[in-house]
């Protein structure tokens, strides 16, 4: 008999530990977290953009209207070439007013010439249509560029860092690439039939977070 009080009492005393354990720990979890002081986070912007646009011209190149200056691209070049060196010139600054570094991601260039365009610009023999050999013709002798000031060719993953401005040269030229990091021409001897003129034409350099 005496043995069963012992284990009661021993139970009601373990019971009692418990519930104070529990209470204590409610205790804990239920007292307010307080923070003194303020932490202020400024908001990232994005902001990359072309500015003040100039043209320029060589041998008898010339525009017709002045581009037009988006975002990060140059719309409406019309511009018209007679013969070999010919060129007309875009310069335009690129800024990166924001607070992130960004690189490129693409530069993309409309064509100059391809079936379907304009006859004004891809009828080399001047037969009123544009073929395959016109559109050949064309491309083999006039190219776009589109470079920095240095002369070296934009390419994938160039960085623009927060608070930094680059000039870009796009120049559309009567005269051929010669492939390698630098801008290097040669020139064209071939003459179409006609003066090309090309309209419509747009340079667009995409650029991400860096």
């Amino acid at each position: 008999m005496e043995k069963q009080r012992k284990i009661k009492v021993l139970s009601v005393v373990a019971l009692v530990v418990a519930v104070l354990g529990l209470t204590i720990a409610f205790a804990a979890l239920s007292q307010t977290l307080t923070i003194n002081g303020t932490a202020n986070v400024d908001a990232a912007s994005w902001d990359i953009h072309f500015e003040d646009l100039e043209t320029t011209t060589s041998g008898a190149g010339s525009f017709s209207g002045e581009p037009i200056l988006n975002s990060t691209s140059v719309t409406d070049i019309n511009i018209i070439l007679t013969k070999p060196n010919d060129e007309a010139g875009i310069y335009v600054n690129v800024v990166n007013d924001g607070t992130i570094n960004a690189k490129i991601d693409s530069v993309e260039v409309s064509p100059l010439c391809e079936i379907g365009s304009p006859v004004e610009s891809c009828d080399w023999d001047n037969d009123g249509e544009v073929t395959e050999e016109d559109v050949q013709k064309v491309n083999d002798n006039v190219s776009v560029l589109v470079m920095y000031e240095d002369q070296t060719y934009l390419k994938k993953n160039d960085m623009l860092n927060v608070g930094e401005s680059k000039k870009i040269v796009i120049g559309i030229g009567y005269y051929k690439l010669v492939e390698g990091d630098t801008v290097q021409v040669e020139e064209s001897t071939e003459l179409p039939a006609r003066d090309l003129q090309f309209n419509d034409l747009s340079v667009t350099i995409n650029y991400v977070q860096a």
